[in-house]
């Protein structure tokens, strides 16, 4: 197969290099697409993964409507962007997720996922590092299946939760390091946590935008 693959981080090409030893041809891609170029070039199938580009419904319909995007959380949980981090502020199902891509951001029908437990003595830095090789690992199991794809498809289940870029800016600003230990990260925001378990979620967010950077920079990273 021709298989376009896209996008930004040096984690993904492990992945596509993996593809290519299997026979396929592929094509790494890290720029915005063109929809034309796209039509032209005629792919079997487009993998996203860490891409940093949301695709259009035409720039789909040109890739022949077969996208699938790798996703470090376990969907409907944590849809957007930093879904490790979420999942442990706010203690939601955690794991890897392989789904197709449609307008809806992360909420494409579901191919595979698998949840991924965190690990002892983890930090932020290496608890991103085990979801990136559980998720391709998962690619690599589903991919031996490629040809019932179509009839492995779901609908996400659940409302499930979402953030934007902006949302783990605030807090990741306030960090002088991803290499701490994430107990040491829930304890120094438990009294944010308190607030992320009331009902309608997303409480979060909005506590740190009231309370203001300076303040929550006390609370995360001990700076």
């Amino acid at each position: 197969m021709k298989i376009l693959c896209l996008y930004q981080n040096a984690c993904a090409e492990e992945l596509f290099f993996w593809l290519r030893e299997q026979g396929q041809e592929t094509v790494l891609w890290k720029e915005k697409l063109d929809a034309a170029w796209c039509r032209k070039q005629q792919f079997d199938l487009a993998v996203s993964y860490t891409y940093r580009y949301i695709l259009s419904d035409e720039q789909i319909r040109a890739l022949g409507e077969n996208v699938v995007n790798l996703h470090t959380s376990f969907l409907p949980w944590n849809r957007g962007a930093d879904p490790n981090l979420w999942s442990f502020l706010e203690q939601t199902p955690r794991g890897v997720t392989l789904h197709y891509i449609n307008a809806a951001l992360d909420q494409g029908n579901i191919i595979a996922q698998e949840l991924v437990e965190r690990e002892a003595g983890e930090t932020l830095k290496s608890s991103y590092e085990a979801l990136d090789q559980a998720a391709k690992r998962l690619f690599q199991k589903a991919f031996l299946y490629y040809n019932h794809w179509e009839s492995l498809r779901k609908l996400p289940l659940g409302k499930g939760s979402y953030h934007s870029l902006r949302d783990g800016e605030r807090i990741k600003k306030g960090m002088a390091t991803y290499d701490i230990p994430v107990e040491t990260f829930l304890k120094e925001t438990q009294n944010l946590l308190k607030s992320v378990n009331s009902p309608g979620g997303g409480v979060l967010s909005r506590l740190i935008h009231g309370l203001g950077q300076a303040r929550f920079i006390q609370w995360v990273g001990g700076v």
